[in-house]
């Protein structure tokens, strides 16, 4: 049986990837705090798996329900691994997190994750507790091969990856055969049932998915207002990253927005290739709602108090919300737009954007 890494689409970006490098240097700061997260929110979807069992090697692994056939063969642009039985050890080496998401909303808990889990409210802290080893992970640093093979995986997750070379790959296949993505390749629900799949989880994944398009469908079905409005978001850095449309076609807050009923404006075409919201396109950004979401310590008021921002009606008019981030710059609510966090997020989205429609 083969599994293949070929679907979905990927948008090439410039400067997402220095979201994760703000986000790291707050946890350090912070002394590794979950974020700008509100402690009431509501705690994840839990697996419709069975309970989690402990593995051979002690960690938390629910039943497998015989779904999977084995030995399964995993391809990706630089070579196919193998793997001989059911993965029990699973190491996680994705800066993003979307990943270890998707594990974890299994009940699987990995052996090593990145430490940028530690932004993410949504995530069950009975489950990361269990987590052997969280390597420090930022845009500019991986995790090393002799990091990964330290803890003895039997699978190697790269679901999100930026910069995966030949070189890294044959390094990482040598220690467990490697399930592996480019970065935004994958939507989330893609990324969910194909690790639901290595890992004999098929239905798990399914349930994982359906509940929280469920709650998005409710969200959606509760304000019919949104029908027939444009909607988009963009994320403001600090001043050296930039801002970027985040909302491009085929990404997955994008398809968050339209699943709660509002459509893209055409202009979100032009994104495609290059998110980067320059001056010459701060036009461009116009929507019946405008999401504008902040990331970072240091003044954003070289984009948000421009006058090029002003002068673009969705400000001018009321129809712009603008999502601050936390004290230590993280903003877990503009992370969690392309994550697994819908059913965290999905009402207070639909809050800001009756905020805008019904100005």
């Amino acid at each position: 049986m083969s599994l293949l890494n070929t679907r979905g689409r990927v948008r090439p970006t410039r400067i997402l990837a220095a979201l994760a490098t703000t986000l790291v240097t707050a946890l350090v700061a912070s002394g590794c705090a979950s974020g700008d997260a509100d402690p009431a929110a509501p705690t994840p979807q839990q697996s419709q798996s069975d309970a989690p069992r402990a593995s051979s090697g002690g960690v938390a692994l629910p039943a497998g329900e015989g779904t999977t056939s084995y030995p399964l063969t995993l391809a990706s642009p630089f070579g196919e691994t193998a793997v001989a039985q059911r993965p029990e050890r699973v190491a996680v080496i994705s800066a993003a997190t979307v990943d270890t998401d998707a594990l974890l909303a299994l009940g699987v808990v990995p052996v090593l994750a990145p430490s940028t889990i530690e932004r993410n409210p949504w995530l069950d802290e009975t489950l990361t507790a269990g987590i052997e080893e969280r390597w420090s992970s930022s845009a500019a640093d991986e995790v090393s091969a002799e990091q990964v093979a330290a803890v003895d995986p039997d699978l190697i997750v790269a679901m999100d990856a930026y910069d995966m070379t030949p070189q890294r790959f044959e390094q990482l296949s040598a220690i467990a055969p490697v399930l592996y993505a480019e970065s935004e390749a994958l939507t989330w629900q893609e990324m969910t049932r194909e690790v639901g799949e290595v890992l004999d989880l098929s239905e798990a994944a399914d349930g994982v998915v359906d509940d929280a398009e469920q709650r998005i469908s409710a969200a959606a079905a509760a304000h019919p207002e949104f029908a027939g409005h444009s909607a988009a978001h963009v994320v403001v850095y600090e001043e050296q990253y930039g801002a970027a449309y985040d909302s491009t076609p085929g990404s997955d807050s994008a398809a968050l927005l339209e699943a709660l009923g509002f459509t893209l404006p055409d202009a979100a075409a032009q994104f495609g290739e290059d998110d980067v919201v320059s001056q010459e396109l701060v036009g461009s950004i116009e929507a019946d709602f405008l999401l504008v979401s902040l990331v970072g310590t240091e003044d954003h008021a070289y984009f948000i108090e421009s006058p090029l921002l002003r002068s673009v009606p969705a400000f001018a008019e009321g129809r712009a919300v603008v999502n601050e981030a936390g004290e230590d710059g993280t903003n877990s609510f503009a992370w969690g737009l392309r994550q697994q966090s819908a059913p965290w997020l999905v009402e207070t989205l639909a809050d800001f954007g009756s905020q805008a429609v019904d100005q």
